[in-house]
């Protein structure tokens, strides 16, 4: 028997089965006689179509050897039958039903003349009216089974639904599927694909059958997942061919799991861009980090990383020095220069003045060598005396511990390629995510992506080294480059014809060359490149680096199967698992399972952090298009800019009093209508007309670090980052904190707090006002908190009064939460902390003489006012 009806279920009543409302007898009258039973179903359906009339298999009959049956086929309308409760006693949403006992019945018979088959009305009634439009017909809209294999490949290649709706509409103009179908056929496919595997089972198959080198590590006495490592087999052969240079970055917003995406990529010999590997960490810390370039490291075999550009991200920038102590690291010379121009644009007023500093600036960073640097010093000096506090920054900041690593001066000498800024990276990003369309996904679907992306890479890098060996660009035709054609890359070939231009006015005085292309490219320079035009001779092709010279995918060094065996290691596990007792057996056994057959791996993916709708004991929201986004988060340069921008916005002229429209006067009520404020009851009364707004974080134990993240101007997000440099704060002035707090076991304990796998326990949440002297002296800030039990304020302890720094707020509510707070100009604050008076320097006491005012202030309103002997730390 075959049932092939529309089960959709429901609560409500049905029809009365006695009232006819409409007849098909007519359309479905016929004498043919059809060659197959699928072509007799075939016709019938496309009757029923056109003309109302969703017809489906009620019953199908094969005749056996039983006396009296035969063969037969009956078809009817898809509200035949009654809805059956009993299926589904307790509904967990509301549901209805098509079924309304429609008698519409057809029979298709075996032709009793010969072969084929014939049609009869057994009875054409309906007790319902016809449909007139059918288009999104749960039934009819059906995909055929040739569109259901064309959506597995779009999906496959990430086409979005409503394009492959389109195209199905495209093929098909009489096509009734609607885009939830598509989404429905999509779900399906992916989960047949995956079939009963496990989100990281079906990882490791997909690692597994495309031959992705990979690698992952586990938390601590668990099966959740915490780093994982994988490349691609093909990406590990080009970076051992183009070594030289690597470009690291992180990226964020990629699957549901809000893990940070370190992405490497390189740099071929035709200017192309590959990914190396790709690295989802627990966190940035420097033990993740650690273990993500050991991983990369293994992999390069042919030769030395000569150098490492990232951003200004202190964890990776010292974990490179450690996994590649022999590589140069570069930071990012785009990046640097965009954040040194906002603070300019922050603190230097007026606008000529700022072209002027930043002028100087860019003399400072492109100077041609260490004694042109200090002149340009010297000068940019000058030009910061009104602006003590810009030219503290850009020196304190950047030029002392990080000249090296960005200023020509220095980078000049090494042989980057070209390569001194993560634009690379980010454009990695970019393709990767625009391949992605969104953040909900899992580990799988990023995989996927990024293995798309991957192929698309490897097929433009392929043809740029065709294009190399074979097509010769018009200016490259003369006898200076005979032996560099064809054998050199044509981006090579570029970049020493545009040094080229330089001779005439450098001639074969290296002194006025100064060699930098030779110095960072391994290209002949224009001093070189004088001595051959004036032999004449062509260039060599020894006088360029090796780098530019490999024009082929695959290195038949590296792809030769070396004598690699691992008998050794088999005999050494034999040998030790027969040592052991059962239960170390059991252990041992279960890890060389897991090596042996990944796909079986009992590994689970880390805690879901996106927001979904509709989740269980929580009132149902709609995903917001911001949550899915994959677009970054703004950096702290661009929102200066946006706020330089709207700040210098010109205001549109107010008309004349005869051109002005006469609006009436809003009422009183409205005008003075004030917005309520959230939290407002954890803070004192008197406070309230102080403060101008109130901000929640958060609520996963971080949320005080989050409140501080966000205050600073740098996100909620950079919690992890925040806790990482108070525990560098701790760890640097740990003896005076130790004098401060009582001991090094309180400083201890208050370390041990700042470290968080993901969401943070009862122990690890921030505490004041211990927390809050940290703070304040790391960040050279003034914290306040106006918890309504515990008011204070927090100066830092060593440094003196900068005229820049800001004043951040925070409460403590609900007992168990931070959230931040926005006062107005000139509110009162309450007094420093008695810690802070005790124990601060000489020089930083010149912070409490400039809120002295304020503080005086709070005191009148709070005239007994004393400093709090607990700490605020309680669950978040």
């Amino acid at each position: 028997m075959d049932m092939e009806e529309e089960n959709v279920d429901a609560r409500d009543g049905v029809e009365p089965q006695n009232t006819i409302l409409a007849d098909s007898t007519v359309v479905f009258t016929n004498d043919k006689v059809f060659a197959t039973r699928g072509d007799l179903l075939k016709w019938a359906k496309k009757v029923g179509k056109e003309n109302g009339v969703a017809v489906v298999i009620y019953r199908s009959e094969i005749a056996t050897a039983k006396p009296g049956t035969r063969t037969k086929l009956i078809l009817a309308c898809e509200r035949s039958g009654k809805y059956r409760p009993w299926k589904n006693p307790k509904p967990v949403r509301g549901t209805c039903t098509k079924k309304c006992e429609c008698p519409f019945r057809l029979r298709g018979i075996p032709s009793m003349a010969g072969e084929g088959w014939t049609l009869h009305v057994e009875y054409g009634m309906h007790n319902h009216d016809l449909s007139n439009l059918l288009t999104g017909h749960s039934f009819l809209g059906r995909l055929s089974n040739e569109e259901k294999n064309l959506l597995g490949d779009m999906t496959k290649n990430m086409v979005k639904p409503r394009n492959i709706l389109m195209s199905f509409r495209d093929h098909n103009a009489e096509s009734l599927t609607t885009i939830k179908q598509i989404y429905n056929a999509r779900q399906a496919y992916r989960s047949s694909i995956r079939g009963n595997r496990t989100e990281m089972q079906h990882l490791m198959s997909l690692m597994e059958r495309d031959k992705y080198v990979y690698r992952y590590r586990k938390v601590d006495d668990s099966d959740e997942l915490r780093d994982i490592f994988w490349a691609h087999p093909d990406s590990i052969t080009l970076v051992n061919k183009f070594h030289l240079v690597l470009i690291m970055d992180s990226t964020y917003k990629t699957c549901k799991y809000r893990l940070p995406l370190l992405e490497i990529v390189g740099a071929t010999s035709t200017g192309m861009t590959f990914s190396v590997a790709f690295a989802y960490l627990q966190s940035e810390r420097t033990d993740n980090f650690v273990w993500a370039l050991q991983m990369l490291k293994e992999q390069i075999t042919c030769g030395a990383v000569g150098v490492i550009v990232t951003d200004r991200d202190l964890a990776l920038m010292n974990v490179v020095q450690i996994v590649f102590p022999d590589a140069v690291n570069l930071l990012c010379l785009f990046h640097v220069c965009k954040n040194v121009k906002a603070k300019c644009k922050s603190i230097v007023t007026p606008k000529k003045k700022q072209q002027m500093v930043m002028e100087a600036w860019e003399d400072v960073v492109y100077c041609s060598d260490q004694a042109e640097y200090q002149q340009q010093l010297e000068v940019f000096k000058t030009v910061c005396n009104d602006f003590a506090d810009f030219h503290d920054y850009v020196h304190e900041q950047w030029l002392v511990p990080h000249k090296e690593k960005f200023v020509e001066a220095w980078t000049n000498k090494v042989m980057h390629l070209g390569n001194t800024t993560t634009n690379r990276a980010e454009s990695a990003h970019w393709s990767l995510k625009r391949i992605l369309q969104d953040s909900m996904g899992d580990i799988c679907s990023v995989w996927e992506a990024a293995s798309s992306m991957i192929t698309l890479q490897h097929n433009e890098i392929k043809a740029s080294f065709e294009r190399s060996i074979f097509k010769k660009e018009h200016r490259h035709d003369i006898r200076l480059y005979a032996h560099l054609r064809g054998h050199v890359s044509r981006h090579a070939l570029s970049h020493i014809v545009d040094e080229f231009d330089r001779v005439k006015y450098v001639g074969i005085d290296k002194c006025s060359c100064r060699c930098i292309i030779r110095n960072t490219h391994g290209l002949p320079c224009a001093c070189e490149l004088a001595r051959y035009s004036m032999m004449p001779c062509a260039i060599p092709l020894d006088a360029v680096h090796i780098i530019w010279r490999k024009l082929n995918f695959f290195d038949d060094e590296f792809s030769k199967s070396s004598e690699l065996s691992l008998k050794p290691e088999i005999g050494a596990l034999i040998r030790r698992f027969d040592e052991l007792d059962m239960s170390g057996k059991i252990a041992l056994k279960s890890k060389v399972h897991e090596i042996a057959f990944p796909i079986t791996t009992s590994m689970c993916p880390p805690p879901d952090k996106a927001k979904h709708k509709g989740a269980p004991k929580i009132v149902k929201r709609k995903v917001s298009k911001r949550e899915k986004s994959t677009k970054r988060d703004l950096s702290w340069w661009e929102h200066v800019d946006a706020t330089m921008e709207s700040q210098s916005s010109v205001k549109k002229p107010t008309p004349p009093p005869s051109t002005q429209k006469l609006t009436p006067r809003p009422s009183v009520n409205k005008v003075n209508k004030r917005r309520v404020l959230p939290f407002m009851k954890w803070i004192a009364k008197e406070v309230h007309h102080f403060i101008d707004d109130i901000l929640d974080v958060g609520p996963d134990g971080n949320c005080g670090y989050r409140a501080v993240g966000a205050l600073l101007g740098r996100g909620e997000d950079s919690w992890p980052l925040i806790r990482q440099e108070c525990l560098v704060e701790l760890q640097q002035w740990k003896e005076e904190y130790a004098r401060m707090f009582g001991g090094e076991d309180y400083v201890r304990s208050m370390m041990q707090s700042l470290y968080v796998n993901k969401y943070a326990t009862r122990d690890k949440w921030m505490t004041l006002p211990a927390m809050g002297h940290v703070i304040a002296s790391k960040y050279n800030i003034t914290l306040v908190s106006l918890s309504v039990n515990m008011p204070m304020t927090f100066f830092p302890l060593r440094s003196p009064l900068s005229p820049s720094s800001k004043l951040i707020v925070v409460t403590y509510v609900d007992n168990c939460h931070w959230v931040q707070v926005y006062l107005k100009p000139n509110s009162p604050i309450p007094p420093a902390t008695n810690l802070w008076i005790k124990y601060c320097r000489e020089e930083a006491r010149t912070w409490e003489a400039a809120y002295l005012t304020r503080i005086q202030s709070w005191l009148t309103i709070f005239p007994k006012t004393e400093e709090p002997v607990i700490n605020i730390g309680d669950p978040c």
